[in-house]
């Protein structure tokens, strides 16, 4: 049977711990859920930008939503303190969980989580992609100016053959080999410099949300009068023991 002495102790042991964890700063917790798109080039356009990124790809995406740079764009533009939480979940899909002081903050945050890690993915792809179409811009720009050269060169060759066409014969069967091969060298590069062109002007895929993130009505974590009560039976609890002890 519980004393007066351990019932008192245990309610104000309970009214004290609600008053404390009544006073605490309330927070809010908002998740935005979302599928990663397709990061590689190649199967963007040949899905036609359709399709959910493989494990890889979504690690890295994770990473990316979990460093600093994608930090700072958030804390620069909102300006209030907040904690973000990425995860994986069991359908291969990408939690954002955002907590801040208040509802409408944190999901503003969560959901613009996803569309700055968005941009600045895209960002990194199109850097690359425009190094790679330079590079090979000025490869296929190359390969021109020698398909020129010996064009020239074969042509002149042949004028001089129809004067001593055997002992020009073995010369000019090397330099149209040499040309076949710079040609279809050259219609690989225009080939690749053509597909590259399609990547930089197709639209960079976005993240398909599957819920956006929306004001929560309650603060996240355990209610002040549950951690009261809590409170006020675990006091209650060690005081009967403490008092059923052997002296």
């Amino acid at each position: 049977m519980i004393s007066k002495k351990e019932l008192i102790t245990g309610l104000f042991a309970g009214i004290v711990l609600f008053i404390v964890a009544l006073l605490r700063p309330a927070n809010y917790a908002a998740e935005a859920t979302f599928f990663v798109p397709l990061t590689l080039l190649e199967k963007q356009i040949a899905q036609n930008g359709i399709g959910f990124g493989s494990p890889t790809e979504v690690d890295a995406h994770i990473e990316l939503m979990q460093s600093p740079r994608i930090a700072r764009i958030l804390e620069d533009q909102f300006l209030h303190d907040f904690t973000l939480d990425i995860r994986k979940t069991r359908n291969g899909a990408v939690a954002a969980e955002v907590t801040a002081s208040e509802g409408e903050l944190a999901a503003a945050i969560a959901n613009r989580a996803v569309d700055v890690t968005d941009s600045v993915k895209q960002h990194m792809l199109r850097q690359n992609v425009g190094m790679s179409f330079e590079v090979m811009k000025e490869r296929a720009s190359t390969l021109r100016q020698e398909e020129v050269g010996l064009r020239k060169a074969l042509d002149s060759l042949r004028f001089e053959a129809q004067t001593d066409s055997l002992a020009l014969a073995a010369r000019i069967f090397r330099k149209e080999r040499q040309y076949g091969t710079l040609v279809v060298e050259l219609t690989k590069a225009e080939r690749k410099l053509a597909e590259l062109k399609e990547y930089t002007d197709a639209p960079a895929p976005k993240s398909y949300v599957i819920s956006p993130a929306t004001p929560p009505k309650h603060p996240s974590g355990i209610p002040a009068w549950a951690i009261g009560l809590l409170g006020a039976l675990l006091v209650g609890a060690a005081v009967k023991l403490w008092s059923s002890r052997p002296h």
